[in-house]
């Protein structure tokens, strides 16, 4: 939402440039550029974040349901592991210091 409220902005800020600079051509086709640019960077990224959101989503489930993942070539399951939801990884309940970041896993098939 806030990514939106700051795409509004910046399309705003645009058009009061093309306002103000509404003589010179060449200015106005470059803010537009930026615009333009700007506005597929933003839909880029927010479509990419909620790629990573929804494999973190199946993830998640796959975990709580029990099923195996396999992170970094190793088994991670509810019985070995707790998912630590502020940093988004795996924790060993067994051996300290190992961690997996949900990011790198996969469902065991």
């Amino acid at each position: 939402m806030i990514r939106v409220a700051i795409l509004l902005s910046v399309l705003v800020l645009g058009f009061l440039f093309f306002k103000k600079f509404k003589d010179d051509k060449d200015l106005n086709k470059e803010i537009g550029f930026v615009l333009v640019f700007l506005f597929v960077l933003i839909l880029y990224h927010q479509n990419y974040t909620n790629q990573v959101q929804d494999k973190v989503t199946k993830l998640l489930i796959a975990f709580k349901e029990g099923k195996v993942l396999v992170c970094q070539d190793n088994k991670v399951d509810k019985e070995h592991f707790d998912f630590e939801s502020g940093t988004m990884v795996f924790i060993s309940r067994e051996i300290v210091d190992i961690k997996y970041p949900i990011t790198s896993c996969k469902v065991k098939k």
